[in-house]
């Protein structure tokens, strides 16, 4: 993959993979180191990609797979600074800062399944196999994770 192209990928995926990252740490630090690990990997992988879906499906797998490993790892680092970030962060409205906020007070696990559903447009089946977990699992998160959405964000909340 020469500069260009790789560019023009980093541009396309950095904030959606950084995104998926902090949905599963909440912490910001961690999010930007689990960001460049994937794109790393991206520029030492040998895979021939058919096309820019490709790209960014295996890209999407392997920031949730090195977010998994950062949770995993003894190293951990605290989740303190998410408020810090948020702060600095820019939202398209006052209803889209407050969802967010909400998604982001959820347990990781519900979380992440809404995150990869609404904002990836994930089918359950792929979140299925990229978590390693059963699809009535993910149905099952969803469901409570839109619960509690419900609950927080009282006549807000649209599960569209």
């Amino acid at each position: 993959m020469d500069s260009n192209e790789f560019e023009r990928v980093f541009k396309r995926n950095n904030k959606r993979l950084f995104l998926i990252a902090l949905s599963f740490t909440a912490n910001q630090y961690d999010a930007e180191d689990i960001l460049q690990n994937s794109f790393m990997k991206l520029l030492k992988t040998k895979t021939e990609f058919e096309n820019d879906e490709h790209i960014d499906k295996w890209l999407t797998s392997v920031t949730v797979n090195e977010s998994k490993n950062l949770l995993k790892s003894a190293f951990r680092k605290k989740s303190a600074d998410f408020e810090d970030y948020v702060a600095t962060y820019s939202f398209e409205s006052e209803k889209s800062e407050d969802l967010f906020n909400a998604v982001m007070s959820l347990p990781k696990k519900l979380r992440t399944v809404i995150h990869l559903f609404y904002y990836e447009d994930m089918p359950i089946k792929e979140i299925a196999d990229m978590l390693n977990i059963k699809q009535s699992a993910v149905k099952t998160r969803l469901c409570r994770a839109r619960e509690q959405l419900k609950i927080q964000l009282g006549d807000d909340w649209n599960d569209e």
